[in-house]
Formats: structure tokens, C-alpha cells, sequence
């Protein structure tokens, strides 16, 4: 390990370092989905449709405290603040304000995942040019006649570029399964409240 890092030079500390980071992340969100999104029950917006239908408001909050998930959590606080029969021209912003609230909180430190999915293979690259620019700066110095000559140069710029891409593929894998994730969780919110609203405005 102190060998690759003394090697790859000061790049590889800054790239351990978001290594760190991104790991620290990703076990993180990780372990908060699999902690809070519960599977989603396929009969939830069925059931709670029903509910209302039967205009039965309580049964139907009832039915979300079940789901432990982002979608029970959003549809219930809809159900609690807002007034059936009345103000239904705010119900799409009502809910739109929910679903942000909601979730943000399963957007947390994602953004820092896409970051060192973009910058660790830059940063590996700029360690490839610099390792190179070494390699040749000896080759011009000393001749080609002992490859031991170029070969710390080429050791560079291969460890950084190897590791800048051993961070940056499971921090973009795991950061577009979790968007994919909350864009099905927005999607079911939207549906839900969307047959919610058609319901109580009749």
C-alpha cells in the first residue's frame, strides 16, 4: 500500500482520500435505503384509493403508517395537512412541497458521489501526464539504454490512472442505481397523490 502511495506521488493521497469519502458514502446511503424504503406493497395505492373512495380519511392514514418507505411518509403527511373539500387548487403544490421534503433527504451526499465520479479519473489522468512527462524528462537525460530508467515515470502515471478509475466506476454505479431508486419513488408519489386529488375534488 505505502509503496503504491509513495510511487504514485501526491496525487494518490488526494486519491485515497476520496476513496475515503466515497466509500464513507456510499456505505451510508446504503445502508439509510435499506433501513427506510422498505419494499413497496403493489396494493398500497389501490388500498388507499378504496379508502378514500369510502371517504374514509382515517383508515387511509391508517394504511400509509404501514408503508415504511418515502411514499407511505409523503402520502400520509398529504392526507394530514391538507382540508377535504376545500383550498383543492393548492393540492399540487401541497404535495410538491412534501415530495421535495421527502426527497431531499434520499438526495443527501449524492451529489459528492457524482462528483468523484467525474474528478477521480481526471485526477488519475493528470497523475498519467505528470508520470509521463517524468519518464521522458529521464529518457532525454539518461538514454533508452536501461528501462529501469523510465520505469518509476510509467509506474506513476499506471497506479494513479488505476486508481482514480477503481473510485470513480463504483461511485457512479452505486450513485445512478440511488437516482434510479428516487425517480421510481418520485414516479409512485406522483401517481398516487395525482388519483388522490381526482378522488377528493369529485
Amino acid at each position: 500500500m505505502f509503496y503504491y502511495m509513495e510511487v504514485g506521488g501526491f496525487l494518490m493521497w488526494i486519491l485515497l482520500a476520496m476513496s475515503i469519502i466515497s466509500l464513507g458514502i456510499i456505505l451510508e446511503r446504503v445502508t439509510f435505503f435499506i433501513r427506510n424504503e422498505k419494499s413497496h406493497n403493489k396494493l398500497f395505492k389501490s388500498e388507499i384509493i378504496m379508502a378514500l373512495a369510502e371517504n374514509n380519511k382515517d383508515k387511509a392514514i391508517e394504511l400509509c403508517r404501514h408503508e415504511k418507505n418515502s411514499i407511505g411518509i409523503s402520502i400520509k403527511k398529504f392526507l394530514l395537512r391538507c382540508k377535504n373539500g376545500k383550498d383543492f387548487h393548492h393540492y399540487e403544490q401541497l404535495i410538491k412541497e412534501i415530495e421535495i421534503e421527502e426527497i431531499g433527504k434520499l438526495e443527501s451526499r449524492l451529489h459528492v458521489l457524482a462528483i468523484a465520479g467525474y474528478i477521480a479519473p481526471m485526477i488519475g489522468l493528470l497523475g498519467t501526464v505528470v508520470g509521463m512527462i517524468d519518464a521522458f524528462t529521464n529518457l532525454s537525460k539518461f538514454g533508452a539504454g536501461d528501462p529501469a530508467i523510465v520505469a518509476d515515470g510509467i509506474s506513476k502515471a499506471l497506479i494513479t490512472t488505476a486508481a482514480g478509475l477503481s473510485i470513480a466506476i463504483p461511485s457512479i454505479v452505486v450513485y445512478n442505481l440511488l437516482n434510479k431508486k428516487i425517480e421510481s419513488i418520485e414516479d409512485e408519489i406522483d401517481k398516487i397523490a395525482t388519483s388522490i386529488i381526482d378522488i377528493i375534488r369529485e
